[in-house]
């Protein structure tokens, strides 16, 4: 029975990884995976990471693009229907876009595998593809990954500019988890979310 998969964590907790792999045990099996990426991600087209060196293609999503009749559409354009249908960077889909892809499993029995952040830089802030897939996905599994700074569960995505901790702002910003770009995120603990070690007292 097909289902609705959520699968979550904070940066560089290897999310895309295990997207990669997934894709790869259903290509190795000769079945077809449709990946989707939402546009709003500009950094690549691909789905890349920094675990594993192969890198495979995405079709690119908009934030009106109807998913249930681009999956369906996909479905009838080869002889061989979808076996799974991976997402990429979930987090940046809408609430409207998830609850289509909750169809998906339903009419057409196609299991839907969605990968990514839950929560915003943003203090107290979900992203609205995190909290509608909270919703409506059958089963949610969260990808664990260390704190930066302390052995605690990383919960939170700080994201520094310049050095300087941001907490309000766009919801999409990009940036990575390299320590020299001027955009940086940083896997943190709910303590270091509001106490980043610049803040720390001696």
């Amino acid at each position: 029975m097909a289902k609705m998969y959520f699968r979550y964590g904070a940066m560089n907790s290897g999310k895309t990884a295990n997207l990669l792999m997934v894709a790869d045990n259903y290509i190795k099996q000769g079945k077809r995976v449709l990946i989707l990426k939402p546009a709003k991600d500009t950094r690549w087209e691909m789905v890349k990471s920094r675990a594993i060196a192969e890198a495979l293609p995405a079709e690119l999503v908009s934030d009106h693009q109807d998913l249930f009749e681009l999956v369906k559409m996909r479905s009838l354009e080869e002889e061989r229907n979808i076996d799974a249908v991976l997402v990429e960077e979930a987090q940046f889909l809408s609430a409207a876009q998830v609850r289509q892809l909750a169809v998906v499993v339903d009419r057409i029995s196609i299991p839907v595998l969605c990968y990514g952040l839950r929560c915003s830089y943003i203090d107290g802030a979900l992203f609205e593809g995190s909290a509608a897939l909270m919703y409506w996905a059958d089963t949610i599994e969260e990808i664990k990954n260390v704190c930066q700074y302390c052995k605690r569960k990383a919960t939170k995505n700080l994201l520094r500019v310049n050095g300087i901790p941001q907490y309000k702002g766009s919801d999409v910003v990009m940036g990575d988890v390299d320590g020299e770009a001027k955009v940086v995120y940083t896997p943190v603990c709910r303590k270091h979310y509001l106490n980043p070690p610049e803040r720390l007292k001696d």
